[in-house]
């Protein structure tokens, strides 16, 4: 079988490597997709704050369960693959809020992942397994956990105003969380972006590009009408939030901390002042929860978001680093790999 392993940073190889065995009460999976993200390329660049190398990326799959020790899951089973692997037992997973589980582990970051033609998971990963219907693309399922992070930034906020919602990030992510909105009920869905390229493709329709290359974001909403009338703002991107966003939001507003800041940009000192009288709501988001994930496969299925206007690259595992180019230079906003062992 193949794998691609990250052995430093800048350093990732696809190799030959034997085929795992079959783990007691555990299954087999054969990869079908496995989408590059953002966190991925930083990954190999940079590094990241839980990585752990050496290590085989990946963290959005799709596949069939090939090998079964587990007659909860036969052979021929179609499965998304939830990426965390926590206890269960601690007081954040009774709750359901698996992503802050003491112990949690993510594969592709300081577990293996899921760039590699088959993976074992043994009897206390068996959690991640949710079956999907075959006739589903596994491209369409893949986008899961990127949706389910989305999903679970949204649930933060109890008490949301479903009325202007400001996207600061047009890439994969940022377009998909505007999807979600559009899907939840927003009215009006503003999507901000300096790459006039990104705002001209692969959007969800009836979403509002706005072209930020040329002057302040701020200033791009006074011109739409919507400074001071956001209801929910989330940056989708490293350094979207430095800036003054509190002047843009409305009373009762909520703001989502959906991406690290980056280390180079400088930290805004927040208008306290702001917050407490227009009570806005400010709420970081970091990952997903099992029941993101899930909620996330069923709203696929049902085509309850509609991700058509993604237009994915598919390639074999051998041009991964092909795949990260094309991201790094925004030739597309999501690449997909579909074909895990050649002949």
């Amino acid at each position: 079988m193949k794998q691609a392993l990250l052995r430093r940073t800048g350093d990732l190889e696809v190799m030959e490597t034997p085929p795992p065995e079959l783990p007691p009460r555990g299954v087999v999976v054969a990869m079908q997709a496995a989408a590059i993200c953002r966190a991925d390329i930083k990954m190999f660049r940079k590094g990241q704050k839980d990585l752990v190398l050496p290590r085989i990326p990946g963290h959005e799959g799709v596949g069939e369960i090939v090998q079964s020790d587990d007659a909860r899951f036969a052979a021929g089973t179609r499965v998304a693959l939830y990426p965390g692997v926590f206890c269960g037992k601690c007081s954040a997973c009774r709750t359901g809020q698996t992503s802050r589980c003491r112990d949690l582990r993510i594969c592709g970051f300081n577990e293996d992942g899921f760039f590699r033609t088959l993976v074992p998971f043994p009897e206390d990963k068996l959690h991640a397994l949710v079956p999907v219907p075959r006739d589903i693309d596994p491209s369409r399922i893949v986008m899961a956990e990127p949706l389910a992070c989305c999903i679970n930034a949204l649930s933060k906020f109890r008490y949301l105003q479903r009325g202007a919602a400001l996207v600061i990030g047009a890439g994969a992510v940022g377009s998909l969380f505007a999807a979600l909105l559009k899907s939840q009920g927003f009215c009006n869905v503003v999507i901000a972006d300096r790459d006039p390229g990104r705002l001209a493709q692969e959007l969800p329709p009836r979403v509002i590009p706005l072209n930020v290359s040329g002057r302040p974001l701020h200033e791009c909403l006074k011109d739409l009408g919507m400074a001071g009338h956001v209801d929910f703002m989330v940056a989708a991107c490293a350094g979207g939030l430095a800036w003054p966003f509190w002047e843009a939001m409305k009373p009762g507003g909520c703001v989502s901390f959906f991406s690290g800041h980056d280390p180079d940009d400088a930290l805004k000192v927040i208008d306290l002042n702001i917050l407490h009288y227009r009570e806005l709501t400010l709420a970081g988001a970091y990952g997903c929860n099992l029941p993101d994930f899930q909620s996330a496969v069923e709203l696929l299925i049902a085509g309850s978001v509609d991700i058509s206007f993604l237009e994915p690259r598919r390639l074999p595992l051998r041009e991964i680093m092909a795949g990260i180019e094309m991201l790094e230079r925004h030739k597309t906003k999501k690449v997909i790999i579909t074909e895990f062992q050649e002949a």
